[in-house]
């Protein structure tokens, strides 16, 4: 059985279907049938993660088995941020529970102190209205005992807010390193595909409450990127993705997002731009990149240059996020096929 991309029609198969074809799948090519490889192939086959699909049919087009090592990387890529993004909602939940402790700790001291404060004002009635020697020795015990009473509870709230303040404060910066590691791409250090795809829903989202606002999605990818990786290893090709995306960033303003989609694919999101402020964006960064001569690091040898093909697309009214992409891609595409090293705009 050969390992195909399903179509349209298989898509509507049971999910009894999609398992026997990633038990197969696993077979065939030998690879581990861990829970991982075994998610990421049954949701290439079910078709409901676009970047694992796209990754699995381009390797499979070029002939190339499915390695072990190959499904590790694309699962990273594509599926383990997901559990990145469960972790922000259960750190976010652990915040709150520590909040809730807090106040309640608090909570749980207010009736002693109420107690205290009215053992001292019963004491103050006693001795207004008159009081013997033994009077005043019986007040001074009873308030000694209550204030040291008062003074332990007081310590131990003390060390309760302390610990839990400690608490929260670990679990804030852990939310924020994780938080991180959801949104920022881990090689490169700009944004990721699920920090772009957030960011492209709430531009869509301002763009329909406002239709006079544009948008426009580029997308861009690294032409002849594997040979490139084949012929001078994937330490150089690392080296190239940050090239690339520092040059994205650095083309690209402050309210703009560049974001590493997958791979040797990146996307630019441009907000309050049009069709032909994004073609200008394009064509600057296809230029500079292109003047680019790359050297490898420690030998100094030269290792040429690289060029980018890209899609440009402006946002259509009612148009969502998944059909903004689709549009770009297929320009991106165009790009590819009619050359590369160029600019195509959506139709």
């Amino acid at each position: 059985m050969s390992v195909q991309q399903s179509s349209g029609a298989s898509r509507t198969k049971s999910d009894i279907s999609f398992a026997e074809m990633t038990w197969e799948a696993l077979r065939q090519y030998s690879v581990p049938a861990t829970p991982r490889n075994y998610e990421l192939l049954y949701s290439y086959y079910g078709n409901s993660n676009r970047e694992v699909s796209r990754r699995v049919r381009d390797r499979l087009a070029e002939g190339l088995p499915l390695t072990a090592e190959f499904l590790d990387k694309t699962y990273e890529d594509c599926v383990a941020s997901d559990g990145r993004i469960d972790a922000l909602s259960s750190g976010a939940d652990e915040i709150a529970q520590a909040s809730q402790e807090m106040v309640e700790q608090v909570t749980a001291h207010q009736r002693p102190m109420t107690e205290y404060g009215t053992a001292l004002a019963e004491w103050q009635n006693r001795l207004s209205e008159g009081s013997t020697v033994e009077d005043l020795l019986k007040a001074v015990a009873a308030l000694s005992l209550e204030t040291t009473k008062a003074s332990a509870r007081n310590r131990a709230l003390e060390q309760q807010l302390s610990a839990s303040s400690l608490r929260i404060a670990k679990l804030r910066q852990d939310l924020i390193e994780v938080k991180q590691e959801a949104t920022i791409d881990a090689l490169t250090g700009i944004a990721n595909r699920k920090a772009l795809e957030t960011k492209l829903r709430r531009a869509i989202a301002l763009a329909k409450s406002d239709p006079s606002i544009p948008l426009c999605l580029l997308m861009l990818d690294v032409d002849h990127f594997k040979s490139f990786n084949d012929t001078h290893g994937h330490r150089t090709g690392d080296h190239v993705l940050r090239l690339v995306a520092r040059l994205l960033s650095d083309n690209i303003k402050g309210k703009d997002t560049a974001a590493r989609y997958g791979g040797e694919e990146f996307a630019i999101l441009l907000a309050g731009a049009d069709q032909r402020a994004g073609l200008a964006v394009a064509t600057q960064i296809c230029e500079r990149i292109g003047k680019q001569r790359l050297v490898k690091r420690g030998t100094g040898e030269s290792v040429g240059q690289i060029t980018m093909s890209i899609g440009v697309a402006e946002h259509r009214p009612g148009e969502n996020a998944a059909a903004l992409v689709e549009r770009a891609d297929g320009a991106l595409y165009e790009a590819k096929r009619t050359g590369r090293n160029r600019v195509c705009l959506s139709e």
